[in-house]
């Protein structure tokens, strides 16, 4: 056993079953050569070279929010540079099968600790196992609400004495919600776990907005024409996340965290999708490639933010692989990990992720870039579901013995949010899916923040 605990926590700062309480509310540069340009996966129009650059220049953001990718450099730390044709499927040389060969963090500026993370992810892609992360594990939970980050709540940690290895938030609720996580954030760094933020903002062109869900209007052009409402607002987030972004600091170290910009976009659900009215899309495929690079550009280098590992994930990249891979993929010089979200029902489940974990898998192996499940889980939450085994059968163990051994390339699976007792995705001891989730923590297949193993990597490759 890994140290789990009887009830829900009988070590420091874990929930004893008397005290829980039912919500009121809902709930110098690791060896810094620089590796020029990878070939890109998008066609470039109107580019400017990314190494050519001012904070004033606006000529400069202008060609940066040109469609498609521009020349970008980045941290080599092994392995040679894969050529590529433009639609990314031509393997290299320069790739060992078997395993990625990791190419280095496409911020040349990366802070140590930031190339230190992705060496380390790099490392538990080589392995036959992977992190096993939670959304706002230590935010929200069945039974707590922990709006400043101070009580070391989590029900992964109720459940089995460790933290998650990644811990998952959104900046949505930072900017709409007005949540404060930098206590979170330093907490999930000093437990040795793994930070990763996603994004769902709200439509920025549409007064009144729904949310990410609405699809209406051209609110990425509007804001790659750099003038105007949508732009202001989107510029205005970005300032927002910056300013939380450097509060990330623990005994002086600028925290490292992954940031899915702009994920799920191969659907049509969010505005940066693939929705098309009257025949006009909301976000074309180009005008998503050069929000993402511009996005990924003013938080670099006009903010002056170098903790960050940019990870690109698409739905169901293996049913929508063109629409991932070629027509909306970034570029190879704008992304650290290659990831996917996928959610399905009991049945269906095992069988889709698989396909899109292989999928992906595959692809990083050939671009050297690190692998990743963004999120993933049951639709709508496990409450329902009476597959005991479901977490160990379908979920870790599906990971890490894929016969074709390009699954098992993901260095971290992350299981979406426990909102409340109604809707969750981690169980406790008396949730129905216990049994399997316990199994999966006692496995070989699954590393949690304590491990030591994982600690040692950590510690050896200078992310602390």
């Amino acid at each position: 056993m890994k140290g789990q605990v009887d009830s829900y926590g009988t070590v420091d700062n874990a929930l004893d079953v008397e005290d829980i309480q039912v919500p009121t509310d809902s709930p110098t540069p690791y060896n810094r050569k620089l590796l020029v340009g990878i070939a890109l996966g998008c066609a470039s129009i109107g580019a400017a070279l990314y190494s050519v650059r001012s904070s004033n220049d606006q000529d400069s953001l202008t060609a940066l929010a040109g469609v498609g990718s521009t020349s970008h450099t980045a941290h080599k730390i092994s392995g040679s540079n894969p050529l590529n044709d433009l639609n990314g499927k031509n393997l290299s040389d320069g790739v060992s099968k078997g395993h990625p060969t990791w190419l280095g963090t496409v911020d040349a500026k990366a802070t140590d600790q930031t190339v230190a993370l992705a060496e380390s992810l790099a490392y538990m892609g080589k392995k036959t196992e992977f992190l096993f992360g939670h959304q706002n594990t230590n935010y929200l939970g069945q039974y707590f609400k922990d709006k400043d980050g101070t009580e070391g709540h989590s029900d992964v940690y109720n459940g089995t004495g460790s933290y998650p290895g990644v811990f998952g938030y959104d900046w949505m609720d930072v900017i709409e919600n007005g949540i404060d996580f930098t206590e979170h954030v330093k907490f999930a760094y000093s437990q040795g776990g793994v930070i990763a933020f996603d994004w769902k903002p709200y439509n920025p062109e549409m007064m009144g907005s729904s949310g990410a869900n609405d699809v209406s209007g051209t609110p990425c052009k509007k804001i790659l024409e750099l003038s105007g409402t949508p732009y202001t607002r989107w510029v205005d987030w970005l300032d927002t996340i910056a300013d939380s972004i450097k509060k990330f600091k623990y005994n002086g170290v600028k925290i490292p965290i992954i940031f899915r910009l702009l994920h799920e976009n191969t659907g049509g659900w969010y505005w940066w999708g693939t929705k098309t009215i009257d025949g006009t899309a909301t976000c074309s495929d180009e005008e998503y490639k050069g929000l993402f690079n511009f996005t990924q550009y003013y938080l670099n280098e006009e903010k002056s933010i170098h903790q960050i590992l940019w990870l690109y994930a698409p739905a169901k990249p293996s049913y929508f692989y063109d629409l991932a891979f070629v027509d909306r993929y970034p570029g190879h010089d704008r992304v650290d990990l290659i990831g996917f979200d996928r959610y399905d029902d009991d049945s269906d489940y095992k069988s889709d992720v698989l396909d899109d974990c292989r999928t992906v898998g595959a692809f990083a192996e050939a671009h050297g870039k690190i692998a990743c499940i963004g999120e993933t889980g049951i639709s709508d939450g496990i409450q329902d579901s009476t597959d005991k085994d479901w977490y160990y059968d379908d979920f870790a163990k599906v990971f890490m013995t894929d016969s074709k051994d390009e699954c098992t390339k993901i260095s971290y699976a992350m299981a979406w949010e426990n909102a409340n007792q109604h809707t969750y995705w981690v169980p406790l001891p008396q949730d129905e899916l216990w049994d399997g989730f316990s199994k999966l923590y006692d496995s070989d297949y699954s590393v949690f923040a304590d491990d030591k193993t994982w600690q040692k990597e950590l510690e050896k490759n200078g992310y602390y």
